[in-house]
């Protein structure tokens, strides 16, 4: 269709409009990126060009014959430009391109560049000549000129930094107030703070501003706090808060901006719905009498998940504008593509964030598929059908099957067939959504083995939450069941008593072996009254604390000697052991009755005092005899005779030594051995001792190392007895060497005497045990030494009731070091 024609007469100036407008003929007919409208005086729209069709969505026939204010924005419509009957006939023929907001047949608004021409003159056309194009290019920055903005604006900017976010506010707000605009700001008290700085710092007087209301703050969690509801805004309450707050700052003034950030609080604490809803109230409070410019903005970082993609274009609808973040700031064109990048933008922080929650799920999946690889426990999975579809190495070794053998069959194969009803059990429970936890079964291996084993069953689940299978963890206690049930047997036996004790003191459980060694029924040790403490002499507390603490650290203490109390009041010697049972606060103790060895121990106790007081009575006789007739003998010069005689008198001496230890071992065992206590110079006694041993050996030379220079207090004659027998030992126990080496030393408030030999040494399984009463040493493969055992029990016994320690270090054939330490003397007690 062509409207122009060879009808149109009249001057010259509406021919060159025509040119000016480029062939209005060819413009109404052929340009697809605009659309052309004719209007005539009462602003009706006579014609409308096809392109309406793809750019507006409008069919031709319903444009035609409507008003043209129904196309056109009311902010962007002048009606004095456009007929209605009002237009001026002298108005001017041609306007300069201006933004126009056109109405989409879905109800939103496109931006044109539009111009008018008006034709109304003349003659053949009689038309106002609109012609509007698409915005191809436009700058992505917020307008802060009020020339930029229309009477009411709803942009909205997203922002990556804090810092950008403030240029655009400190530019929108600084710009209006320089403008004479009124302008409000609803934001965080940081953001208020920081934009305050920056519009002070450009030399606006903000107190003279908020004193004449032309700049009004507000703080954004306070404010919403005033018409939220229920978790949503209150239309009436906020029409009401927000609406006064408008009203308040537009008097006498044309123009209002306003900041609000109340939408992206909303959006943070994941409200989203409220966000959205508070936005659409904003939209219909631009019906306000008074027009207002509103800039919304929203941190980009909210928007890093797929599943805001919706809501983010609904945003992104409820705004007239809208800004990308900074990253794009220097892009430019058209509205639709804008909202388009605004989209991509906050889908690329979705993939970024899926990206990386998927490399840690990744990476969270390896060392998962690392822990179920290195496992000892055998972990395997199957899905609803019971078809295994994972197999870990712990589960090759456990059943012997290989992974390539097992995954793709039913999990039923490791099943004995009267336990296949189990599978069912199980699978109900995890179709349930429950777990089987710690449950004991049978199992059988390839082999044919049948286990026993305890299985945790879970159920797995996709990403949804639906039930797709389970995992199996399962333990190999068939050991443990066959160590239960020896130690079942040896707990239910009568011929040690067995105990769990926890660290308290308390007897927990007890066989009825110690239970009758006590004296106590089950009742009662279920009651709690089979307590340690109780149940220990006072004498031996000190010891029994000893133990706990042993076993509080190492694990475990004993065996050792101490009484218990019977239930009657009569005291029960035990041989007492533990050891802790793991990750609990409890052991499981061992007491053996020792009355019987303790009345023999006695029993021979008192024979060997009987015994040793009536021999040494005649050994007393014969030494003095032996005395007497080697006197008589030296005057005759019967040298042969004293030979013998001196010979007798060794073994007369042996026989008296032995004596006096067994005579000592009794004293000891009845706490009659005597002990003076006097204050001696150590190195003195050294050298005394080594001495007096020197004139008794021809075999070996004695060597003294160091000196303490330091006095103790104690039994003079009792520690020289302990040297004489470290001394004696090592030159029995060394017949290939010649050498036994004395060293002395002081050691922080202790001195140390240690005696080296260099002969066979002592088995490391014996060295603890040498100095037990009787105690000897026996090796078929070495020659047997003469002996008691008695010698190191006494050498024991006298250093610890010293304050001392005694020790020995050795290894098998090269020779052995015996140590013993004395506490030095108190200076207060010099």
């Amino acid at each position: 269709m062509t409207v122009a024609s060879n009808k149109i007469h009249g001057s010259s100036e509406p021919k060159a409009v025509f040119r000016q407008n480029g062939q209005l003929s060819h413009s109404l007919s052929s340009n697809g990126s605009e659309v052309v409208v004719l209007v005539n005086a009462e602003g009706t729209v006579t014609y409308v060009s096809p392109s309406i069709i793809t750019l507006l969505g409008y069919t031709l026939e319903e444009i035609v014959g409507c008003h043209i204010r129904f196309l056109i924005h009311p902010d962007d419509f002048d009606a004095t430009q456009w007929g209605s009957g009002k237009t001026e006939a002298d108005s001017s023929l041609y306007d300069e391109y201006r933004e126009y907001r056109l109405r989409c047949k879905d109800g939103s608004w496109r931006s044109f560049e539009g111009s008018r021409t008006n034709l109304l003159q003349v003659p053949g056309v009689g038309a106002i000549v609109g012609t509007f194009r698409t915005v191809t290019q436009q700058k992505l920055t917020l307008p802060v000129q009020r020339s930029q903005m229309h009477a009411s604006e709803h942009f909205v900017q997203f922002y990556e930094e804090d810092e950008s976010l403030l240029d655009s506010l400190s530019s929108f707000i600084g710009t209006g107030l320089a403008a004479g605009d009124a302008c409000v700001v609803v934001a965080t008290m940081e953001h208020r703070k920081r934009l305050e700085e920056r519009l002070k710092a450009t030399g606006l007087d903000l107190n003279a501003a908020q004193a004449r209301d032309e700049y009004i703050a507000r703080d954004a969690g306070e404010t919403l706090s005033l018409f939220m509801v229920d978790g949503l805004p209150a239309p009436e309450c906020f029409t009401e808060v927000i609406g006064g707050i408008i009203e308040r700052a537009a008097q006498n003034r044309r123009h209002v901006r306003i900041f609000g950030e109340m939408v992206a609080l909303l959006w943070m604490e994941e409200n989203q719905s409220a966000a959205i809803r508070l936005e659409e109230l904003w939209n219909d409070l631009h019906h306000n009498p008074h027009h207002f410019s509103l800039f919304c903005s929203y941190p980009m970082h909210c928007f890093a998940s797929e599943t805001y993609g919706r809501q983010f274009a609904e945003i992104c609808l409820q705004h007239s504008h809208v800004l990308p973040a900074e990253s794009y700031s220097a892009l430019l064109n058209a509205d639709e593509r804008l909202r388009a990048i605004s989209l991509l933008q906050q889908k690329a922080r979705s993939l970024e964030a899926e990206i990386a929650a998927r490399k840690q799920a990744e990476e969270a999946l390896l060392y998962m598929a690392a822990i179920v690889e290195s496992s000892d426990d055998a972990i395997l999975s199957k899905n609803l059908d019971g078809i295994i579809t994972s197999w870990n190495a712990a589960a090759e070794r456990m059943y012997g099957y290989s992974a390539q053998e097992i995954v793709g069959l039913p999990v039923t194969v490791l099943f004995l067939p009267e336990r296949q009803e189990e599978f069912t059990q199980i699978m109900t429970r995890i179709l349930q959504g429950e777990s089987v936890d710690h449950y004991e079964t049978k199992r059988v291996r390839k082999d044919g083995i049948v286990l026993t084993v305890s299985i945790t069953v879970s159920p797995i689940k996709d990403n949804t939450g639906v039930i797709i299978g389970a995992s199996a963890i399962a333990r190999d206690i068939t050991e443990q069941k066959r160590l239960e049930a020896i130690f079942r047997q040896l707990f239910d036996s009568n011929l040690i008593g067995v105990f769990v004790l926890d660290f308290a003191g308390t007897f927990l459980d007890a066989n009825n072996a110690l239970l009758d060694l006590l004296g106590y029924t089950r009742t009662e040790l279920q009651a709690g009254v089979m307590q340690r403490d109780t149940l220990t002499p006072p004498e031996f507390h000190l010891l029994s604390q000893e133990a706990m603490g042993k076993l509080q650290e190492t694990g475990s203490f004993g065996p050792y000697e101490k009484e218990y109390l019977h239930k009657s009041g009569r005291r029960v010697p035990v041989l007492l052991a533990a050891t802790r049972i793991e990750q609990t606060n409890t052991c499981l103790g061992f007491a053996l009755d020792i009355t019987e060895r303790k009345e023999l121990d006695k029993r021979k106790d008192e024979f060997i005092s009987m015994a040793s007081h009536e021999l040494k009575t005649p050994v007393t006789s014969l030494k003095g005899f032996l005395n007497l007739l080697q006197r008589s003998l030296t005057v005759q010069g019967d040298e042969k005779a004293l030979h013998y005689l001196t010979r007798m008198n060794t073994q007369v001496n042996r026989l008296t030594n032995l004596i006096n230890d067994l005579l000592d071992l009794s004293k000891m065992h009845t706490g009659k051995l005597a002990y003076r206590e006097e204050l001696f110079a150590m190195d003195a006694l050294v050298q005394e001792i080594m001495e007096n041993v020197q004139e008794t050996t021809q075999t070996h030379r004695l060597l003294l190392e160091g000196q303490t220079q330091a006095e103790v207090l104690g039994d003079r004659d009792r520690i020289g007895q302990v040297l004489i027998n470290f001394l004696n030992n090592a030159i029995k126990y060394s017949p290939q060497a010649d050498i036994v080496r004395v060293r002395v030393a002081k050691e922080q408030n202790k001195v140390l005497v240690s005696v080296q030999d260099f002969g066979i040494g002592i088995a490391q399984e014996h060295q603890q045990k040498i100095f037990e009463r009787f105690y000897q040493v026996s090796d078929s493969e070495e020659k047997t030494y003469p002996g008691l055992g008695i010698g190191l029990y006494i050498s024991f016994d006298i250093i610890k009731r010293h304050g001392g320690q005694v020790w020995v270090e050795s290894q098998k054939g090269k020779g052995s070091t015996f140590h013993f330490a004395l506490p030095l003397v108190e200076e207060e007690r010099r």
